[in-house]
């Protein structure tokens, strides 16, 4: 092919599918077989129920917010940035300091989206924080996930408000897809899994399973 069309054929796709298709985005499977014992999930109360649907953690007793420090999970529930900048940055960083090639999956954001705040700078500053700490570690940012309406749904008990958080969400995930680290990848499961909720805002079981199958290729990572 002369290299007039390819170049005439890599604009047309940029411009049929966004600016995003030169990014590095993940597919299944993107966690390999020899990584798994170095998985570390960074998140909120999705990644607390998360650790306890796939990894059979249970929260820390007498602590509230639920939260779940482990080899393999550093989470609390309704946590936001300011969290997730301190406390949860600390207790992260004595994992990467005892296992610099860990592979960090960064989940966080939706508390900070349906309570109608706009952190994203702060996510994004501390990507790179962690980035520039610990070059070594694989660092993902998996998408924030969708809500759905209902009335144990703190965010959104309308059809209506579900659908303003979730534009919300797209564009908070739209955003740190294109400003994560170098080397570092974005995965899509906003896109790839269905999703079973429990409450409206956190899901069955089952669904976390499915996530962490999408992520890694694998059924069980214990």
């Amino acid at each position: 092919m002369k290299k007039w069309k390819l170049f005439f054929t890599l604009i047309t796709l940029m411009f049929l599918f966004g600016s995003d298709y030169a990014l590095q985005e993940t597919q299944a499977a993107v966690i390999q077989k020899n990584q798994i014992s170095k998985l570390i999930w960074f998140g909120d109360s999705r990644t607390v129920f998360f650790g306890e649907a796939v990894y059979g953690y249970k929260p820390r007793k007498g602590v509230y917010p639920q939260t779940i420090l482990r080899r393999h999970v550093v989470a609390r529930r309704t946590s936001m940035h300011g969290w997730a900048n301190g406390t949860g940055y600390k207790e992260l960083a004595k994992r990467l300091k005892k296992h610099p090639d860990a592979v960090v999956i960064f989940n966080f954001g939706v508390n900070d989206i349906g309570r109608g705040y706009d952190h994203k700078n702060s996510y994004r500053r501390l990507l790179h924080r962690i980035h520039k700490k610990f070059p070594q570690v694989q660092l993902y940012f998996m998408s924030v996930n969708p809500v759905s309406a209902s009335s144990r749904n703190p965010y959104a008990k309308t059809s209506w408000k579900a659908r303003q958080v979730n534009q919300k969400i797209i564009a908070f995930n739209s955003y740190m897809k294109k400003h994560l680290p170098k080397g570092s990848r974005y995965i899509n499961t906003y896109k790839k899994v269905k999703f079973r909720y429990k409450d409206g805002l956190h899901y069955t079981g089952q669904t976390y399973r499915n996530i962490a199958c999408y992520v890694t290729g694998k059924k069980k990572l214990k």
